[in-house]
């Protein structure tokens, strides 16, 4: 594939300093091994991703512009937290592009081997506190969409998509530790394959659209119902 998402990236041995320093960095973020809300120093970041804190400086300018930590005065740099507002305008996000991407998959046509390869990825599942199981289903979940976004035949659109999936990723890390895998959701992913296999756009946009809301209101709910949230005190304005 051409745009891909991090989680199935791998391969980074030729990379420089910085970008391997921002790569590390981000995938300790995502992974939730650096905590939302957590308080880091360029030494500590520095020992995590085995480079000097140049490169480190660099690749947290990178991580400010994509949303995942911000600068504190005098005293190094936050993980920045996941909230509810961040993740319902990301789920919205990924809704309107999803939405149009498998539209043009299926007006412009997937190949075959495309075709066959989702077709396998709709057999991914997950236990309930079963880590790997759960990695694997979220390498074989972004490979599904990401093939989807490489078919749409619109590069910026494919490269937006491939992009959200980073915050996206961390978002469900979290969220899949209490939520138990959809039947529901495996039947939507079906229903937009059968509808790009099909050419059908108008179907596969009414697919995706149900798919993308279903998996929101399943993330919503799952953080409306974590600890974090109903043991937060309420502000008085």
């Amino acid at each position: 594939m051409k745009y891909l998402p991090a989680i199935l990236s791998t391969d980074h041995a030729d990379s420089n300093a910085t970008e391997r320093a921002y790569l590390a960095i981000k995938r300790q973020i995502i992974e939730l091994e650096l905590r939302p809300g957590a308080h880091v120093t360029k030494t500590d970041l520095s020992r995590l991703a085995s480079v000097g804190t140049m490169p480190v400086r660099e690749a947290l300018t990178r991580l400010q512009r994509d949303g995942l930590v911000q600068a504190l005065p005098r005293s190094g740099y936050r993980i920045l937290p996941v909230t509810l507002k961040g993740t319902r305008d990301l789920c919205a996000f990924r809704q309107l592009l999803e939405t149009e991407a498998a539209g043009l998959a299926a007006e412009h046509g997937c190949p075959e081997s495309s075709l066959a390869r989702l077709e396998e990825l709709l057999g991914a599942s997950y236990e309930l506190g079963d880590r790997a199981g759960v990695d694997d289903f979220l390498r074989a979940n972004f490979e599904f969409d990401a093939i989807i976004a490489n078919c749409c035949g619109n590069d910026m659109l494919a490269q937006s998509i491939v992009r959200a999936f980073d915050e996206l990723e961390r978002v469900l890390r979290i969220t899949l530790k209490s939520l138990p895998f959809s039947a529901t959701a495996a039947h939507q992913r079906r229903a937009v394959l059968e509808a790009i296999r099909e050419r059908n756009p108008a179907a596969a946009r009414a697919a995706m659209s149900a798919r993308t809301r279903t998996s929101q209101e399943h993330i919503i709910g799952a953080l409306l119902s974590s600890d974090s949230i109903t043991g937060a005190s309420i502000q008085v304005s």
